[in-house]
């Protein structure tokens, strides 16, 4: 299972209108950069994986995310061990709790190790939880109803299927040249890219292929984009969940920007 592919499932949040389920996804991405906290974060996080196993796609939805385990693990180590020498370092560091030679390792640093990790995983999850339970014609009608001129929304949507056709086709290329003996995870990091040679040779014809096959497709069925007044055949409709969605998501909105102008008292922080 790819990840950001769409399972097909009968549950409330497949059957929710692609309107709210942008309006509602984007307004926690929102809030995590708004709200500086890893309790903020950790809860939005909390909160995808509980609409993940309600939408019935938990497990897929974890395992997928799983690949990125080893990303998430090096970044953070990375912001822990060098974050002195980032753009985010500020004029006062926090408690110093051991050096490794020259690298000095404080409690800020160990703050942002943990924090700048969740906000990737939550970068990742949104989307992939997005189109793991919307199809990509939900999502191009529901971007078009949003006042966004179809050939963008097209073009979006064209975009995202694309990226999903693309790593179905490098997955094959590389499961039949390592059928044919190739070894791909063996020998050093050198020898690991030289293998991966024979995988993106055909990859790149692949590619190429299918772009073209693409725009045979759209030629042959004389598509027009800027046709007015499109009508969608079988859309679905705002139902009350929906207006209920969108409503939550300003709320959030506004309640974070108010927490940030700091109206009510500055949300506890995670120092170490």
């Amino acid at each position: 299972m790819k990840l950001g592919q769409y399972v097909e499932k009968n549950s409330w949040f497949h059957r929710l209108d692609g309107r709210s389920k942008i309006i509602f996804l984007i307004s926690l991405t929102l809030m995590s950069f708004i709200l500086d906290n890893i309790m903020i974060n950790l809860l939005i996080l909390l909160i995808i994986v509980f609409l993940s196993f309600s939408a019935k796609i938990g497990k897929k939805f974890l395992k997928s995310l799983g690949k990125f385990a080893g990303l998430i693990v090096f970044a953070g180590f990375v912001w822990i061990l060098f974050y002195r020498a980032s753009l985010f370092h500020a004029n006062k560091c926090g408690v110093e709790l051991f050096r490794i030679g020259p690298i000095i390792v404080d409690s800020t640093g160990l703050y942002y190790g943990v924090k700048m990790p969740l906000r990737i995983i939550i970068m990742i999850s949104i989307p992939s939880l997005f189109f793991m339970t919307t199809t990509i014609r939900e999502f191009i009608i529901s971007l078009s109803k949003m006042g966004i001129p179809y050939i963008v929304s097209f073009t979006f949507g064209l975009a995202a299927q694309l990226i999903f056709s693309l790593s179905n086709e490098y997955e094959k290329i590389k499961n039949a040249q390592i059928a044919r003996g190739l070894e791909v995870d063996s020998g050093n990091l050198f020898k690991r890219i030289r293998n991966h040679i024979p995988i993106l040779i055909p990859f790149t014809v692949r590619s190429i292929e299918l772009a073209d096959e693409i725009n045979l497709a759209i030629s042959l069925k004389n598509f027009n984009p800027s046709i007015r007044n499109r009508k969608f055949y079988g859309d679905k409709k705002m139902s009350f969940i929906d207006y209920l969605l969108i409503s939550l998501s300003f709320l959030i909105l506004l309640l974070s920007i108010i927490v940030r102008l700091g109206v009510f008292h500055e949300l506890p922080k995670i120092y170490f």
